[in-house]
């Protein structure tokens, strides 16, 4: 072997460590990218199950998506008025019999207005179990996640079985 096949092999060697050099070079940039996407997607998903889920909860409870639940509130509102009617002008009659004192009238709730404001509040601090849950999983797995939130999902399901409009 000669001495400039030993030149040429530490040359070979020499372009080979280089262009090795360059690719070490590259794939720690690129490193140093996925660690930073990573550590952006943990705080991400830390984020969503900690306070992201906590807001979208809130914005459906104080949104426009109760609309529904306020046509719901005022179809009751309206027969509840049928009622009221029908129960004035039933009690104004029986009055005019004098049949019965009022405090022993029938079905009288001297507590509805109390009622009515225990739900009112009740309603108003309205919270989601499940979002309440999630700020737990943040180190978990999106299949352990999943497992964990299924329970919702199946209420959902058996709701729209029985009601179909949902």
């Amino acid at each position: 072997m000669g001495l400039c096949s030993i030149y040429v092999q530490n040359e070979a060697k020499m372009n080979v460590i280089s262009k090795l050099e360059v690719v070490c070079l590259e794939l720690k940039s690129e490193n140093v990218d996925l660690a930073k996407k990573v550590e952006d997607l943990q705080v991400t998903k830390a984020w969503l199950l900690t306070e992201g889920a906590q807001l979208f909860a809130k914005n459906i409870h104080k949104g426009p998506e109760m609309t529904v639940v306020i046509a719901v509130a005022a179809m009751n509102n309206a027969m509840s008025a049928i009622g009221i009617n029908s129960g004035l002008h039933n009690g104004y009659v029986h009055a005019l019999k004098k049949k019965t004192p009022y405090a022993e009238v029938p079905l009288l709730n001297r507590n509805a207005e109390a009622e009515l404001n225990t739900t009112i509040t009740c309603f108003e601090s309205l919270t989601f179990p499940v979002v309440n849950a999630l700020p737990k999983l943040v180190n978990e797995s999106l299949s352990k996640i999943k497992d964990a939130m299924f329970f919702a999902g199946g209420v959902v399901e058996r709701m729209r079985w029985k009601y179909p409009a949902l």
